[in-house]
């Protein structure tokens, strides 16, 4: 028995429909959605070549960091200065966050960065704040230029691992930290 030409329309139409849809799932694995310059093709019509291993650096304390591309002359006084500068924030600022230091013993911090550091201090609950240890494991280049630096600060207070965003820009002669988040 064969079915009548409308029902068998439906199922035509139903077919090409899941068809379409079935191709969709190809698109997302071949990079659908990742927004790029580089032009994608397929890897059955053009292999692609291995990617370049990236190029290594290293900050003040001999910590290893990932980039991109290698760094100017610029870039790496910068990123050796800025590292500096973070390193003598976060002696004032990891205990200070924990109750356990004032304000006025951070140093290489700007001053519009320091009043806002005492007038809204890091909130860190008490029993955590008597037991912890905070200490800085890591400090990593995210970018540099020839006046600012980004880098990350891995901390660890012996309960939680955590990561900060330091912000260090030269002031005139001084690297000083303007923001931490």
């Amino acid at each position: 028995m064969t079915a009548p030409p409308r029902a068998a329309a439906l199922i035509a139409a139903a077919l090409l429909a899941t068809v379409g849809f079935a191709g969709c799932g190809d698109a997302y694995e071949h990079g659908a959605g990742v927004y790029t310059t580089a032009r994608t093709t397929s890897q059955a019509t053009a292999p692609q070549p291995a990617p370049a291993a990236p190029t290594q650096s290293t900050d003040s304390s001999g910590t290893e960091s990932s980039e991109t591309a290698p760094l100017t002359s610029q870039q790496r006084r910068a990123a050796r200065n800025g590292s500096r500068a973070a390193r003598r924030f976060l002696d004032g600022y990891l205990p200070y966050s924990y109750g356990k230091a004032r304000a006025d013993a951070i140093v290489a911090v700007a001053p519009a960065l320091r009043s806002e550091l005492a007038r809204r201090p890091p909130r860190v609950p008490a029993a955590l704040a008597r037991r912890a240890r905070p200490r800085l494991t890591r400090l990593q280049l995210s970018s540099a230029s020839a006046d600012a630096v980004y880098l990350l600060a891995h901390i660890d207070d012996a309960s939680s691992r955590y990561v900060a965003l330091i912000n260090v820009q030269r002031v005139g002669s001084r690297w000083l930290v303007t923001r931490v988040q």
